[in-house]
């Protein structure tokens, strides 16, 4: 039974510390550090310079789905958590000085009991965001292969015992992903088109053509196709990266917002700037414990957290 369901006290105390005390999640947390670590001296050695993350801020991503609002009035404002820092990734490469930037941000998603026990969804998770100034998807597309490609060399060389304990042969090298697009899939698989995908495949791929946020750049060549993509692990690990190339013009932000139901309110500010112009840029974010998760083979991702972070379920700590 998950310790979050337990409904005595003392005994959902007991089983709360039995996860904490899990001699296996020690070797995630290894493996979580391996991630973090083996990203900044990969980001260092590209250039790209570090900016700390924002907790709160008026304006965060409203995401594609609805989530319990997480909120507060201070100063005078509304203060969200964030969810995650997209505007402001781009909102820091106004700085004529930077080129690229990356944040490894704590990121806060209430998101409702439904998505409890997907297996893949925690309430409060960190992302690995990075932003590249007159860049395209292409482009982020290979940096990503390429960090993943050195994430998984680097754990393989200083956590050789951990891995060969959930991955025999150690994590492999998988060269260039394969890409694929929604509506084919779709069209191939039905709605539940990327867990079949993903169940099916041996090797990371990406999957281009999400209908979204305001904020994911469509193609005016090809009116209602977005340029962002989505990095999805095999073995039925679902999703691990979510980017895009962004929006940068006022009349188009304008229009995406008018199509998504965005409040223009709540980005006044955000809207002031684009008006001036926004820098061209793309981006994307992937999760730490999603990639963790693929890494040790864990069913749950509940179980890479020492502390339950299940949503729409209670926890004690």
């Amino acid at each position: 039974m998950p310790t979050d369901l337990i409904t005595d006290p003392e005994v959902s105390l007991q089983a709360t510390l039995q996860q904490v005390k899990r001699t296996d999640m020690v070797d995630v947390l290894k493996v979580q550090q391996a991630i973090i670590r083996a990203t900044h001296t990969f980001m260092f050695n590209r250039g790209l310079v570090q900016v700390m993350p924002l907790m709160l801020s008026p304006i965060t991503d409203p995401l594609n789905h609805s989530v319990v609002d997480a909120s507060i009035a201070y100063a005078g404002s509304r203060w969200s958590l964030t969810k995650s820092m997209i505007f402001h990734k781009q909102l820091a490469l106004l700085n004529e000085e930077l080129e690229a930037i990356y944040i490894v941000s704590p990121n806060v998603r209430l998101e409702f009991a439904d998505r409890a026990f997907t297996g893949r969804h925690l309430f409060e998770f960190t992302q690995i965001d990075f932003e590249f100034k007159d860049k395209d998807g292409a482009y982020v597309r290979q940096f990503m292969e390429d960090l993943v490609e050195y994430i998984f060399c680097a754990i393989n060389a200083q956590l050789p015992q951990i891995v060969a304990k959930y991955r025999p042969d150690l994590l492999p090298v998988f060269g260039k992903f394969k890409v694929y697009r929604t509506e084919e899939l779709e069209a191939q698989y039905g709605t539940d088109y990327e867990l079949i995908k993903s169940k099916e495949s041996l090797t990371p791929f990406w999957l281009l053509n999400h209908r979204r946020e305001f904020y994911d750049k469509e193609d005016l060549n090809k009116p209602g196709t977005f340029l962002n993509y989505d990095l999805i692990w095999p073995e039925g690990f679902g999703e691990g990266l979510s980017g895009a190339e962004r929006e940068h013009e006022y009349h188009q932000i304008l229009k995406r917002m008018e199509e998504t139901g965005t409040n223009q309110e709540v980005f006044k500010n955000y809207l002031e700037v684009a008006k001036d112009g926004l820098p061209v840029t793309a981006g994307a974010g992937f999760g730490v414990e999603r990639m963790a998760r693929y890494i040790c083979r864990v069913p749950d991702i509940n179980d890479v957290t020492p502390f339950s972070r299940r949503p729409g379920q209670p926890a004690l700590f």
